[in-house]
């Protein structure tokens, strides 16, 4: 048996189980992704209180048994909460956002300190200057670079020319763009065509190493398109839809 204590966990998602229990999923910094039983957690506050909140970093205590995957939580003590986010639709969404992409994109167990900081950020990003459309795009590129998933921008994902003025596409499945000589190839989910201008804010984004180097794509006519191609290639990377984008959606058909 396994005792792990004091170790930073951001809550990703709570599930309700049986009569009173819930099952929690953790991104921790030096245990990456897991599942853990919380017992009791629906019956009595007083055990976990506010530690088990979406959007909260918690100091949490943990117990492993063999040949299980499922982690019991000990004890859990909220360190900062961001339940801020929730007050406004658009940091809300966009936290819901990086939170499935982490959920959904990380392998489970397989400890990523980067990403936990990474997810750290954008919660600490959103609650001090609220939601920003060219910070989420350098997250999706953090995310996806920190997870050895880096897409290509800046040259053909097929024969490496540069030449992408005219023709080019996104292909998912060759991970990144294809001129346009090699776009006849492409083949499967995703597939889009792309202008100069939207590659090179995607390249642009891509070379940003922190979350604020994003206010410098604020702005751009292209960056609906660029959101679209992104949203591309995470879904190619996912397999399935993503329900915060499906909930971003209809809310924005609502209004």
């Amino acid at each position: 048996m396994r005792n792990v204590e004091g170790e930073p966990a951001l809550i990703l998602r709570r599930t309700e189980y049986g009569e009173s229990d819930l099952i929690v999923s953790l991104y921790c910094r030096s245990l990456g992704k897991l599942s853990a039983l919380a017992r009791n957690a629906r019956k009595s506050r007083k055990r976990f209180g506010a530690a088990l909140g979406v959007f909260t970093l918690s100091e949490v205590a943990l117990q492993a048994k063999e040949k299980s995957e499922l982690w019991t939580l000990v004890s859990a003590e909220p360190v900062r909460s961001y339940e801020l986010l929730a007050s406004e639709l658009a940091t809300m969404a966009q936290a819901a956002y990086g939170t499935e992409l982490v959920r959904e994109l990380t392998p489970t167990e397989h400890p990523e300190p980067e990403l936990f900081d990474l997810l750290a950020g954008l919660f600490e990003s959103l609650t001090r200057d609220g939601a920003s459309v060219g910070r989420l795009r350098v997250f999706e590129m953090r995310l996806l670079h920190t997870l050895g998933l880096a897409p290509v921008f800046d040259a053909c994902s097929d024969c490496q020319t540069r030449e992408l003025a005219e023709g080019a596409i996104l292909d998912p499945s060759r991970g990144g763009v294809l001129c346009r000589s090699c776009a006849p190839n492409a083949r499967g989910y995703g597939v889009r065509s792309l202008d100069l201008e939207t590659i090179n804010y995607l390249a642009d984004a891509q070379r940003c190493e922190q979350l604020r180097d994003g206010d410098l794509l604020e702005g751009r006519s292209c960056a609906i398109d660029a959101r679209q191609a992104m949203l591309s290639l995470l879904y190619w990377h996912v397999g399935k839809p993503l329900k915060s984008v499906d909930f971003i959606a209809k809310l924005s058909n609502k209004s």
